[in-house]
Formats: structure tokens, sequence, C-alpha cells
């Protein structure tokens, strides 16, 4: 199925560029806030003000303008760059809940002839694939893994104009001017931004000469495919921590003038623990599918390092339980995969396709990353990902990173854990496991 990227911005706060203004005249001129804002209402000097102002490199004043982007039967790797962009809010379309057989996969409108029916064969193979794994009653979050990264993505995306400015730029400038898909959105989005905030349009001019990029790294095969269990997937690694969490939490506790002196239980009963804040610590985690990055980076306050797609082991997939232990689910995904691995592999023969390479990769193709976070963002993590609601790989991941902070402090991590065990109670209603006291008397011990 043929489908059509798009990007429109369907939501933009009023009287942006009178805000913006507004902003750039507070710091030197007299007046209050209101009053300041009254005199830019039908100003026409607000453009001229605002192009001085970031022409003299402070662009913290277009962050008063706020878009949010609708993308349409964009390809999963658009999703994918969209989301390297930490700045922004974003709430995509569920692969766990929503059956995706049905809902088509981008098609490169520069593919013609025997590249494109390639192309095509490739695709139609996984998504038929991928609907026979649910006719075998493999759950949708586990038939995904087979989804070619060409498969439509529909999101929402909410970010302010300097960041949506930057992300432009980024696709126009960095590695992203490489991908067409990515260019014809960059174009739509600018075209849009230029006319809702014409003081942008020097901000988004396309650039007359660039240094040509590395080029790109050719597409890594293997002879045969390489699965990884459950067990093998998604491996912890506490790369750096602080050597004394708890005196450093002390001394936040007294920066912060709060009454009565420190204590653990009183912190993290606290409805504003910004102490944590303090603690930063940074992991590696291997062999994580493309499919449970984006459970990862769903956390937004983080400081996470994933490599481009372009960079994905194709013959290496990640093989869940429900799929080994099904006869019928096992023979259906290892063929796919195996037949997959080998026409990616002869594609990829042929120049017009190599560049193609990122919508090969699926969904259950495997990358390591890395992740720093602090100890506030950690507890809300853990807090979510440790639940036996949550999908099961990123589930696999935080608990590997919760046994390994215990280890380096138990006295503030043997008190982390899902919300059941910290609180006492399941917030998750009727959808709840039914489990609170053995998930109590598990996370009250030893991990296992």
């Amino acid at each position: 199925m043929n489908t059509q990227s798009q990007a429109k911005i369907v939501s933009w706060s009023t009287a942006g560029e009178e805000v913006c203004a507004s902003a750039a005249r507070i710091s030197t001129t007299a007046g209050d806030a209101l009053e300041l804002f009254r005199k830019a209402r039908g100003n026409g000097k607000n453009q001229d003000l605002i192009g001085k102002v970031l022409c003299s490199g402070h662009r913290s004043v277009i962050e008063h303008a706020v878009f949010s982007i609708a993308l349409q039967n964009v390809s999963a790797y658009v999703e994918q760059y969209f989301i390297e962009h930490r700045l922004a809010s974003f709430t995509v379309k569920s692969r766990r809940y929503v059956d995706f057989g049905g809902l088509g996969y981008y098609v490169p409108p520069e593919l013609s002839g025997e590249a494109l029916s390639g192309y095509r064969k490739y695709m139609d193979g996984l998504f038929a694939a991928y609907r026979a794994l649910l006719d075998a009653q493999v759950p949708r979050e586990d038939a995904r893994f087979l989804l070619p990264y060409a498969f439509c993505s529909n999101f929402y995306c909410t970010l302010n104009a300097r960041e949506l400015v930057r992300l432009i730029r980024s696709i126009r400038r960095g590695r992203g001017r490489n991908v067409p898909e990515l260019l014809a959105l960059a174009d739509q989005l600018a075209n849009q931004l230029g006319e809702l905030f014409p003081s942008l349009r020097p901000e988004l001019a396309v650039p007359a000469e660039e240094t040509p990029l590395p080029a790109e790294p050719a597409p890594l095969f293997r002879e045969e495919p390489a699965w990884v269990t459950e067990a093998e997937a998604g491996t912890a690694e506490l790369l750096a921590a602080p050597s004394d969490p708890e005196k450093l939490l002390e001394r936040a506790h007294r920066a912060a003038g709060t009454d009565g002196p420190f204590s653990l239980e009183a912190l993290l009963a606290s409805s504003r623990p910004r102490e944590l804040e303090q603690l930063s610590y940074t992991f590696a985690v291997s062999g994580l599918s493309l499919a449970g990055i984006t459970h990862l980076v769903r956390h937004r306050m983080q400081s996470v390092i994933v490599p481009p797609i372009q960079r994905v082991d194709h013959s290496r997939f990640i093989l869940p339980e429900s799929i080994r232990t099904n006869p019928a689910a096992l023979e259906i995904y290892r063929t796919a995969l195996t037949e997959a691995n080998r026409t990616a592999r002869q594609l990829c023969e042929d120049a017009a396709l190599r560049s193609c390479g990122c919508y090969f990769a699926v969904a259950g193709n495997m990358l390591d990353v890395m992740t720093t976070l602090n100890a506030r963002e950690l507890e809300l993590m853990i807090r979510l990902r440790t639940c036996t609601r949550a999908q099961w790989e990123i589930r696999h991941v935080v608990m590997g990173m919760l046994r390994l902070l215990r280890e380096q402090s138990p006295a503030l991590f043997d008190r982390f854990g899902p919300s059941c065990y910290l609180t006492g109670a399941c917030p998750e209603g009727r959808m709840s496991c039914g489990r609170q006291a053995e998930m109590r008397s598990l996370f009250g011990g030893r991990l296992p």
C-alpha cells in the first residue's frame, strides 16, 4: 500500500509573534508585562524586532510560541527521528494495542521498476507474516517485532518555535538531508511555519552550500540470522553513579531550607522530592529492540543517545517467549525474518535501494543505547515500568537497572519499585493484575 507522508500544523498559540515581541522588549523596555503585550498588539515593528533579536543570537524569545503537529502516515523511521528532539511532547499510536496489519507502509516516491517491485515484495511479505502471527494468537506487542520501519506511523508532536526551527534545520543541514521523506516533511513544516510566523522565515532559509556529510554506513547483514531470547535482550550496565548519594541528598535537603532532620523516608513520601534530582546515573543498555527503544525514549527527562537506525544489525532479531514456545508462530517468525534477511541483503546491492536501508530494518532489530537520568526520573520510570502491566522488554530492562541501583545504594533504591510496593495501592483500577501482596513481597526482598 502506497501512502504519502504529511506533517500538518493543526494548532498554534494565539498572538504568537506578539507574545514573542513582548518577551523581546521586556528586558530592556520600561513597563510591566501586560502593558508591553498591549503595545505589541498590531504593532508593525514586531517582526523587525524579533528578527534583530534572532540575529544577535538570542533565540529564547521564540520559545513562547507553541505549535502542535499532526504527522500522518509517516514511516516509523521518521517517528524515531522526531522523538530524538527531547524538548517536544509526543503521543503515538500504540503498537501494543492497535493492529497495524492494514495501516500500510511508506513507499519512497523515487523508486520505480524492479527496485520498486523488490521493495514492495519485501514489505508485503513482512506484513503478511505479521497478520499470520496474529492469527496464530501471538500478542500484538510481540507480532510487531516483524513490522518493517517503513510501516505507517501517526502521531502528534507539540513543541515551541525554537525547537521546531531546530528540527527543520537538523533535517536540512544534518544527517536528515540524506532522507527524501524527512526533507519533504521539513519543507511542509517550513512553509506552514513561515505563513504562521513570518518573523522566522530567515531562520528557515534552505542552506545554499553545506559541507558534505560522511558517507552512510553500508547496511550490516550476516549470512544467517541471529536470534536473541528475552533473557539475553536489553542488558543494563551502570556506568556512573554518585559515590555517596545519601550525603548528596542530605546537602540538598539543607540547601532547600526544608525544616526538620533529613530522612529517606520523609523524602520519598514528599510530593515534591526535588533533592532526588541531584543524583545522576548513567546506563548502557545493550541489545534493545527498536520497539523497546520507543518505550525508553518516552521518558523525556533523560539524556539518551540512540544510534541512527542506519547502523542497526539487520540480521539480529529478538525472539519473544510467546513466539518461541508456539511452534506454528515460531515457524512463521523464523521463516519470515530469514527470508527478509536474505532479500534485504540482495536488495541493498542496488544503489537506489541501499539508500532505503532504514526502511528495511524491523522493529525486532536491536541497537545499543546509553542514557543518563536523575533519581527523581528513575523513581518514576521504575514505578511505571516494573509494574506487571508494563511491556515485557522494557520491564526486563528496568528491572535490571533497579538490581544494579540496589547493589550500588541499597538504602535508597531498596525503596524503589512499582506503585503497589511504594504506596500499598494499585492505580490500575479494573486493569490491575491483582497480585499486590505478591509484588510487595517480591520487591521487599532480593530481586530475582
